[in-house]
């Protein structure tokens, strides 16, 4: 089923790659490109919200439509997000990637490489109904192993309604106001095939009975697990929500479901016991699905203080009681952007804590009827670190000029702490330490090359390090006969 839903999905994306060229519909996770948003969020230049990924380009535009522009600084910063639009639109790419050593510390936003080498051909193109994009990816010595040498991760095929995309494909999804992960939906683990949809652009209801609500946002996803031996063909449901009732808040709510599968109901009734949360029994004939809820929210306190700088926090249950999300976790950080001598600048500090109400007890990402977990190829659909972890960890952005850029973080984690074999990424409990850094050098606009270099002390481990490149090269269309 799978290789035949690549088959579909690369024969429609080719037939649309023959068409004429628009502007980006979809935009996947970027780490540059949700800090820059932030910082412009914070200095009060544009109102986004950039919790839910992918991103639509039109709610991009639309922010950026309205830019209340004081400086050069932040010019320097539009002009990098455009910059950043204008390489994602490019209509063929190719990307290349290679590093001495797997990291062996937790993943972070928008990590697409899931090897040790990597070539990738990417065509994109669009319309103002329709985008697609199709990324074949070439892998050796793959970090999460899915027993492919070639796949179309990062692929999609998507056509607007009524402001609302509805996308197929296995692209990557990210709910949560986090900088290093989110505790419900993250990027640590390959994407998910299935179906999204999502609103094109943000805006508020315009009766007044409703506008009160400000900008928001839905996210609907649908999809099957890969290789989850435990439950083959388990399904993965989910439906995220946020809201600005004020300028400076955004409030957000997200709902997953594991549900379904080889030997489970798939029913109607089934479905809807569990999107009611009518299923959370001790009795897995009765228990129908894996379920995880939660909140979260991003406070812009610049309104009040003049200081741009923001703080966050996310927390979700693995069961439910009186209605809302039990047996937690927690997540909280802050972050400042401002500048330095024209710089433009983003620091953060934040804490995630994946234990089951501060406390071990195997149950944090874990399921007694899908025991692969809420993980896929043993690695974590949530907060990068799986289960029953903590992670504390500061880093930062710094822009120097319009073709360099530093990025990097310092992190503490505990992970694993149950000793769960269903974690692939950390598959025994270790504390680790480590230091990570990313030199961005842009050679054009739209051609960046990242050198990224890391170091490591683990208990289990001991110091480790290692370097990596990684390159985006734009190509010509007529280069393919296009």
């Amino acid at each position: 089923m799978k290789y035949q839903s690549i088959k579909v999905l690369s024969f429609a994306i080719l037939s649309a790659l023959a068409l004429p060229v628009a502007a980006q519909g979809i935009v996947l996770n970027n780490e540059d490109l949700r800090t820059d948003l932030n910082w412009l969020n914070q200095q009060g230049v544009i109102q986004i919200s950039t919790s839910t990924w992918p991103l639509s380009g039109e709610e991009i535009q639309r922010a950026l439509s309205t830019a209340k522009i004081e400086n050069t600084a932040q010019q320097k910063v539009i002009n990098s997000v455009m910059a950043n639009l204008e390489a994602e639109n490019t209509s063929i790419k190719l990307a290349l990637f290679a590093e001495t050593d797997p990291q062996n510390i937790p993943q972070k936003f928008a990590d697409e490489q899931k090897s040790q080498y990597q070539a990738a051909l990417e065509l994109n193109a669009g319309g103002k109904q329709w985008d697609a994009r199709l990324r074949v990816n070439a892998e050796k010595d793959p970090i999460i192993d899915h027993g492919q040498d070639l796949n179309v991760e990062g692929s999609y095929i998507a056509g607007k309604l009524w402001n609302q995309w509805l996308i197929a494909g296995q692209i990557p999804t990210y709910w949560g106001p986090g900088h290093e992960g989110s505790l419900i939906r993250g990027d640590a683990s390959r994407p998910v095939y299935g179906f999204t949809m999502q609103r094109a652009e943000q805006q508020a209801f315009e009766t007044k009975w409703l506008s009160w609500i400000g900008p928001w946002q839905y996210q609907a996803f649908a999809g099957q697990l890969d290789d989850y031996h435990a439950i083959p063909d388990a399904k993965l449901l989910g439906f995220r929500l946020t809201a600005q009732p004020l300028p400076y808040l955004e409030l957000g709510a997200s709902r997953i479901l594991q549900w379904g599968g080889e030997g489970r109901s798939e029913s109607f009734d089934s479905l809807w016991n569990a999107i009611k949360g009518n299923d959370n029994f001790d009795d897995g004939a009765l228990d129908k699905s894996n379920q995880i809820a939660g909140f979260d929210a991003r406070l812009n306190l610049n309104h009040w203080s003049g200081v741009p700088i923001s703080l966050y926090g996310q927390y979700v249950g693995e069961d439910e009681a009186g209605f809302l999300p039990a047996k937690k976790m927690y997540l909280a950080g802050t972050d400042f952007s401002s500048t330095y001598n024209n710089m433009p600048y983003q620091l953060y500090a934040e804490w995630a804590d994946t234990r089951t109400n501060g406390q071990v007890d195997g149950v944090s990402y874990n399921h007694y009827v899908y025991t692969d977990g809420y993980y896929q190829h043993g690695f974590p659909l949530g907060h990068a670190i799986g289960g029953d972890g903590q992670m504390y960890s500061v880093g930062g952005d710094i822009r120097f000029d319009v073709m360099n850029r530093l990025s990097g973080r310092a992190l503490y984690a505990k992970v694993n702490q149950s000793n769960l074999a269903i974690n692939a990424a950390f598959p025994k409990e270790d504390s680790i330490k480590g230091l990570d850094l990313t030199w961005t050098h842009y050679i054009k606009p739209t051609l960046p090359l990242k050198v990224n270099g890391w170091v490591s002390d683990s208990d289990l481990n001991g110091r480790d390090g290692g370097v990596s490149v990684g390159v985006e090269i734009p190509l010509e269309r007529n280069m393919f006969g296009f």
